[in-house]
């Protein structure tokens, strides 16, 4: 069970919120409620142009199935479906319950399986993280609890990408291709492209110094852990985030600035 006043803690110390709609949506900080200041980075967009190598995912990695199924087909139909269930598990997440009126999505109730199977329980979805001095903002997808630990674990969550997830990018000569300084040495893949996309979106909720203290009084331990689950209509898989990103994750943030 989730201590109590945790959810509430996470909520209203969030640093930033996501404002604005369409193409104007950005990350804006917070001062006494209120969003000031300039427009934050995306941390997403960051990682493609500073991270990201100048080759091309191959077409086995891109691969989905999600599209195929029910009213999601046609054009970007997976990505349309991985947004929607998105959607709904950040309103189950964050409304309390899982009893909703409209009926769940097939791949929402496979991400709350998950959760349960693993012994997480989601505490709040799209709670936003930022750093102000790099001017970057991203919003967690889901910060769960595992009582096991008492640990809070950052959830970034990736509906469809079916394909592998393991080939790496090619360059116009078919070349595999690795990441920019400092992961040069780090295969360019899906999987990898993710795992960097956690370490990131922890650690910047590491960096929130007041509020781990106030978790700790509230029986949390400080000590924050990650995991990536993948969600298609197959199955679903769950990653956890090693000492390999999260010790490389204040290099990878500073390649940002």
């Amino acid at each position: 069970m989730i201590p109590r006043g945790v959810k509430t803690l996470l909520k209203r110390t969030a640093p930033g919120r996501l404002i604005g709609s369409g193409g104007r949506r950005a990350f804006r900080v917070l001062r006494e409620g209120k969003p000031t200041g300039r427009r934050l980075r995306g941390l997403t967009k960051k990682l493609a142009t500073r991270l990201w190598s100048i080759g091309s995912l191959p077409a086995v990695a891109t691969a989905s199935t999600v599209w195929r199924r029910g009213g999601w087909k046609g054009r970007d139909g997976g990505i349309r479906r991985g947004r929607a269930v998105d959607a709904q598990v950040t309103r189950v997440v964050n409304s309390g319950t899982k009893k909703q009126k409209s009926r769940q999505y097939s791949l929402t109730k496979l991400v709350f399986a998950a959760l349960a199977e693993h012994g997480l329980e989601a505490v709040v979805a799209q709670r936003v993280v930022c750093d102000e001095r790099l001017q970057l903002g991203t919003a967690a997808d889901v910060i769960c609890y595992c009582e096991l630990t008492r640990q809070l674990v950052v959830l970034e969550l990736k509906c469809g990408c079916s394909g592998d997830r393991t080939a790496a990018a090619v360059d116009t000569h078919g070349k595999t291709l690795a990441m920019k300084a400092p992961l040069d040495k780090v295969p360019d893949c899906v999987l990898n492209r993710h795992f960097v996309q956690l370490a990131c979106t922890r650690e910047l909720l590491l960096r929130e110094r007041k509020t781990l203290n106030r978790l700790l009084a509230l029986g949390v331990d400080p000590v924050i852990s990650g995991a990536l689950l993948y969600v298609d209509d197959e199955n679903t898989q769950l990653y956890n985030l090693d000492a390999y990103w999260s010790t490389r994750a204040a290099r990878m943030l500073r390649s940002l600035a």
